[in-house]
């Protein structure tokens, strides 16, 4: 059955209707007046405020790398294999905060490049091993310092000072488990 949202009462509760009954519709005005009672501000809300400064971040990485035919996940796919040598797409999925899906397709476009390998292991079968080729290595040796140039250029409005807080407190919200559903507390 087809089923309509009634006015939701004080508490926010909301209480299907069937479609038989006759649901005046809310006016403009009732509208805004309950957007209002919610205090919700897109402009301030820590997840928009995130993802606008996730486009920052990547943008000043189209600028800095312009020319580049490789993507932020790529390049820290990239680094990660450069610090850690040869590791399982799995665990290179997990180091660079990548789900199984996108690191697959990063692993496939790098492989593309000739700046991967990837083998079975020599101990389990069901792993994918990922290592730089040479030419891996030295194309993203070439490019670290560019990299941290991106870093500069994105945190720049900020203070060295806040620079840190922001970087100390983005990595606090980023360690909290989401799965305990406590919000950190």
């Amino acid at each position: 059955m087809k089923t309509e949202i009634e006015s939701q009462p004080e508490s926010g509760a909301a209480a299907p209707k069937g479609s038989g009954d006759d649901a005046k519709p809310l006016s403009r005005e009732q509208v805004l007046q309950r957007y209002a009672k919610t205090g919700y501000e897109l402009d301030r809300h820590p997840a928009h405020v995130i993802r606008r400064a996730h486009q920052r971040a990547t943008l000043r990485f189209q600028q800095v790398m312009a020319g580049e035919d490789l993507s932020p996940t790529q390049f820290a796919a990239l680094a990660t294999i450069l610090k850690q040598g040869e590791v399982s797409q799995n665990h290179l999925g997990r180091l660079t905060a990548m789900d199984p899906s996108t690191i697959s397709i990063v692993v496939r476009k790098l492989l593309k490049h000739g700046l991967i390998t990837r083998s079975a292991s020599d101990t389990d079968q069901r792993l994918s091993m990922i290592a730089l080729t040479e030419l891996g290595t030295k194309y993203t040796l070439d490019r670290l310092e560019r990299s941290v140039e991106v870093g500069r250029r994105f945190l720049s409005p900020l203070s060295p000072a806040e620079q840190a807080t922001l970087l100390r407190l983005l990595n606090r919200i980023n360690d909290d488990d989401p799965s305990n559903g406590d919000g950190g507390k």
